[in-house]
């Protein structure tokens, strides 16, 4: 399974960052390539993101944790159904002086097992850069990028050349 971090500190609490990470719409506003987020009301969300010219689906079941007794902030998902043979991850949050420190992990394999090279590696930049706006725009703009940073570029910025 690939996996993708993104850690960044963000000028906003906590509970707002997971609170706005868990609404739909707030995501397919913010996020370009999020087209749109269904909360169908029993803990499952219908996702759809624009991928290379077309648009990866799957459904994910979300589950909340964590709150104000110290316990961080998480917002957990795993794929129910969809375009992935596997996708899972959770945002995390704690309340740090002058906002959050925000953790987003994300694992998943795609269905093409001989392309997973290249389509993981490209599906990994582009949810890393939707989650990058999303945070963007609860800390209304201010995220300072702690770690994956490399992930928010063009990946072929970051291939060793001879």
């Amino acid at each position: 399974m690939t996996t993708r971090t993104l850690k960044a500190t963000v000028a906003a609490p906590a509970a707002e960052v997971v609170e706005r990470l868990a609404d739909g719409a707030f995501l397919t506003a913010h996020a370009a390539d999020v087209r749109s987020v269904s909360d169908t009301g029993d803990g499952l969300q219908s996702w759809e993101l624009a991928f290379r010219g077309g648009t990866a689906r799957w459904t994910q079941r979300v589950e909340r944790t964590g709150g104000p007794d110290g316990t961080p902030y998480r917002l957990g998902f795993t794929q129910t159904d969809g375009d992935f043979q596997e996708y899972e991850g959770a945002w995390t949050a704690v309340d740090v002086p002058g906002g959050s420190e925000v953790v987003l992990t994300v694992g998943y394999r795609t269905s093409v097992p001989h392309l997973a090279g290249a389509i993981d590696s490209a599906v990994g930049v582009v949810l890393v850069r939707a989650a990058h706006q999303a945070l963007s725009a609860v800390a209304g703009g201010e995220v300072r990028v702690t770690g994956g940073a490399h992930w928010l570029g063009d990946p072929a910025a970051y291939v060793r050349r001879a």
